[in-house]
Order: structure tokens, then C-alpha cells, then sequence
């Protein structure tokens, strides 16, 4: 591979409660979906069963992650708690807790804690009536059960009195009340709040990167299929429908979609307002999905029929500024001249270097989560390293007329970057009104 080489969401599987594991497959419980974000549910279209059958089989042979693989993750951990002289680390359902067990599970006012040990011991501690179903997407930890009636906190000390005076790690998102809890049952613990899980996470294996670049090379593919079905009159809902279905047929799960059209897209995020095709407008459809946890996130931009001056522009310099960032993208940068790089060309194509029309920053880390560090932001002077993954994203919104975005995900290599699948076209993509 060269080195060139949400909205109106689509809920999928989203809900509450706790996640499931499917076939292996880590799930959480919501998709990625911005918080402002209107939820619509949009099924597919039952009339075509079989319109996208040429996208399956593109997620074949990427192998889900395993007991020995979240192991690894726990060492990698451990060793990084040693070093700092903390005892262990106190862990929430979550991304966190997927990437050290395996285990997704939905946050609750019922307490579920991995208690993971410098020493590489591990217990889960979980609500007693759950610990059957715990164990069935868990089964190599020990488990601590606690009963209704229970301090739960109290429960994990008496499991492990070590607890008592420890120096212990609290992972970034963990609730206050989780935090309190601990602290009054441990009183003269050290509750720190050193970020022993996320440095690692940053870093992806081998095994990760294959799941990432496959999820969106078919994240591309579906958007591709997709295309072609968009002619004037069809509505914001029904680009978005077919979004679902072409990534569920390519093999990927918990698919979300936004899909903007004209004067919407001006919106990076949508609006309220819905819109058919017309002769003229633009397609702004930003859609991802899972393969066995790792996320995709991938926005093309085209227009049905002739495009105005004005937007065949403004795409030509949002290509410009991603192709910009592609080449500051090495290790030892920064984040945020990353960021600089993009606008930079924002500026010179008359858009500003402020952002007035490149509103958001350039791009965010993906991994587990769609969004998660390292975010290209303007002051982020986090050094970017070899084995990071991330978005490039630039975007030029003109209020009231049209927005544009090109997204790809890419992977900091020793000497640059690599592009997962192919990178947006430089121009703007023209497709027929019928």
C-alpha cells in the first residue's frame, strides 16, 4: 500500500441495558453517534434482500480477539503499573475493560469492577445475580460475586485486603460514586488518577490493525455501493437505510449512518431537517460499523448532478488540506501541527485558517472507540508515535448552501503514514440525477 494509497444515526443494535457477545464478537452496548445527534431507526430495505450480495464476505478471515490476546493487554498494563509503583487498577465496563477481558457489559448503578494487580492476578467483582451471564463472556477471570444487600465495595476487600493500603490506578471514565465508593471502603488507600490502560491502547498490535484497516476498506466498499443507488428524490432516510444494509451485507456490526444532503450538509453533525435529492445538491455521508469490536469511520462527499463552482472548490481545498496533514503525519510530531498543516491550506484557498468554515478539528484516534485519542487539534502537543491510528478529516461548511468533508483512517508508520484502503478522490465526484 502506497503512502497516498453522525445526524441522522442508524441505531442498529444500539439500546440500553448490557451489551451482548455474539459469536465472539465484542459489541458495546451504544454505537458512535454524536450526543446532539437525533436517534432514527431506519431498516433496511426488505424489498431488495439481495441489492448489496457483492459486498459479502468482505470482513472473511480477520480473527476476533482471544483469551491470550486480552492476556498480552493485561501484561502490557502491568508492566506499565510496575514501573510507576501502583498496585493495581480499578476498571468500569467500557472500551477499557473490553480491551483487557473481552468482557462488554452496560454501566449500571449495580457496580461491576476488574481489580487488575501489578502482579497479573485479576478478579472480576459483579452483581451475584449476573455472575452466570458474566461468566459466559468471561470465563478465564475468577469472579466476586455480591449480593443485593451487600457493600459491594466492601466485598472487593474483603477478597483482596491488599486493597486496603494499595496505590490504585482509577481509570479515566470512571463515575464519581464508583470513585466514593471505593475510597470509603479503602480509606487509606491512594486513589490515583494515572491513565495506566489508555498509552497502551494507543499503541496497536498487529492483530488490532487488521481488524481496523478491514473494517474500513468495507466501510469504503459499502459507501461505493451506495453511491450508485443515490439519484434525485431520494430521501436523507433511505441514503442512510441502504447505508445499513450494505455494511451489515459487507460483515460488519453495530452500523451507524449519517447522510446529508444540500444545505444539510452544512451541519458537520446534521440537523433537524430532512431532504430529498435534487438536481445540484450535495451527498455528505459519514457511516461506520464494527468488525469484532474495532471500529470504521469513513465520510465521502459527491453531488447529483452539476455541481456550483463554489463547491467544486471548496471540496478541491478540503482534498488539499487532508493531503496536507497526510504528508506532516510521521512520528515525532505533533498533534496539533497536524491540524496546523490542514489549515494552513484552509487559509491560502481563501477559507481561513481560523474556523470559520473548518469548524471541528482535523481528526480523532479510533480504535475500540470511534473516538478516542489521539485527537489533531489545535494545542495538542501530544507526540505522535508509530502504531497510532486516526482520522483525517477536514471539512469546509457553508451555512445555509452545502458542507463537504473527506475522511480516511490512518495508521503512523516509522516512515509516514498508510492509508486503510484508498484514499477520498481529489475531486469532487459527479454522479447522474437518474
Amino acid at each position: 500500500m502506497s503512502r497516498w494509497s453522525r445526524r441522522r444515526v442508524l441505531a442498529g443494535a444500539a439500546g440500553l441495558g448490557f451489551a451482548t457477545m455474539a459469536c465472539g464478537r465484542p459489541r458495546t452496548a451504544a454505537g458512535p453517534r454524536a450526543p446532539s445527534a437525533p436517534v432514527v431507526t431506519a431498516p433496511s430495505d426488505a424489498s431488495e434482500p439481495d441489492a448489496f450480495a457483492a459486498l459479502r464476505g468482505r470482513c472473511d478471515g480477520i480473527a476476533a480477539p482471544d483469551a491470550l490476546e486480552w492476556s498480552s493487554h493485561r501484561d502490557a498494563v502491568c508492566d506499565r503499573m510496575a514501573a510507576a509503583g501502583i498496585d493495581a487498577v480499578a476498571v468500569e465496563p467500557g472500551a477499557a475493560l473490553v480491551y483487557l477481558a473481552g468482557l462488554s457489559w452496560g454501566r449500571s448503578e449495580r457496580p461491576l469492577l476488574l481489580i487488575l494487580r501489578a502482579d497479573r492476578s485479576a478478579f472480576v467483582l459483579c452483581p451475584a445475580f449476573e455472575q452466570r451471564s458474566v461468566a459466559e463472556r468471561c470465563a478465564e477471570l475468577p469472579l466476586v460475586p455480591w449480593r443485593e444487600h451487600d457493600d459491594p465495595f466492601a466485598v472487593a476487600l474483603r477478597h483482596a485486603p491488599w486493597l486496603a493500603r494499595a496505590q490504585l490506578a482509577i481509570e479515566p471514565s470512571m463515575r464519581a460514586f464508583v470513585v466514593a465508593g471505593m475510597r470509603r471502603a479503602c480509606p487509606q488507600a491512594q486513589l490515583r488518577d494515572d491513565d495506566v490502560i489508555g498509552p497502551v491502547r494507543l499503541h496497536k498490535q498487529p492483530a488490532e490493525l487488521a481488524r481496523l484497516r478491514r473494517a474500513n476498506e468495507a466501510t469504503q466498499a459499502a459507501i461505493a455501493a451506495v453511491a450508485e443507488r443515490v439519484h434525485v428524490g431520494v430521501q436523507e432516510s433511505q441514503v442512510a437505510a441502504w447505508m445499513h444494509a450494505a455494511l451489515v451485507a459487507a460483515g460488519l456490526t453495530d452500523p451507524w449512518a449519517l447522510a446529508l444532503v444540500g444545505p444539510n450538509a452544512s451541519f458537520p453533525h446534521g440537523s433537524g431537517a430532512t431532504r430529498s435529492v435534487a438536481a445540484g445538491d450535495v451527498v455528505l455521508v459519514d457511516t461506520g460499523a464494527s468488525l469484532h469490536g474495532y471500529r470504521s469511520d469513513i465520510t465521502r462527499t459527491w453531488v447529483v448532478g452539476e455541481p456550483s463552482d463554489a463547491l467544486t472548490r471548496a471540496y478541491a481545498a478540503a482534498s488539499a488540506a487532508q493531503r496536507a496533514a497526510l504528508a506532516t503525519i510521521r512520528p515525532g510530531v505533533t498533534a496539533a501541527s497536524v491540524d496546523a498543516a490542514a489549515r494552513a491550506v484552509m487559509l491560502e484557498a481563501g477559507y481561513g485558517g481560523d474556523d470559520r468554515y473548518f469548524t471541528h478539528r482535523l481528526g480523532h484516534g479510533i480504535g475500540l472507540e470511534v473516538h478516542e485519542p489521539p485527537y489533531l487539534v489545535g494545542g495538542n502537543q501530544q507526540v505522535l508515535a508509530v502504531g497510532m491510528t486516526m482520522s483525517d478529516e477536514p471539512g469546509i461548511y457553508v451555512p445555509g448552501s452545502f458542507g463537504v468533508r473527506t475522511e480516511d483512517i490512518v495508521l503512523v508508520t516509522a516512515d509516514g503514514v498508510d492509508v486503510f484502503g484508498e484514499l477520498a478522490p481529489p475531486q469532487l465526484d459527479v454522479r447522474p440525477t437518474a
